[in-house]
């Protein structure tokens, strides 16, 4: 069985949940803030600051609270196909 492609997204909250941190130019896609901002509204939460001194992208990793991290992991598995909407395997 071939392994599914995982989304931009998908690959962003992987990263974020291996407590990676992420600036938009660190993701090849294009307009990369719209899945920074598709993770946001799915009440997962991300620290988000900028650091001046390295140019003018926000730089973002996953605030680490058991709540975020289940709610994070949740929506990972919705993204990869292995938890249907409704929350069952």
């Amino acid at each position: 069985m071939a392994k599914k492609k995982l989304s931009h997204t998908a690959r962003i909250l992987q990263k974020l949940l291996q407590g990676e941190t992420l600036i938009s130019s660190d993701v090849f896609a294009s307009n990369t803030n719209q899945y920074f901002n598709h993770i946001k509204n799915q009440g997962i939460e991300l620290i988000e600051w900028n650091d001046p001194t390295e140019g003018r992208h926000l730089k973002r990793k996953l605030n680490m609270t058991e709540e975020n991290i289940e709610r994070a992991k949740n929506h990972l598995k919705k993204l990869s196909g292995t938890l249907d909407a409704a929350g069952s395997h």
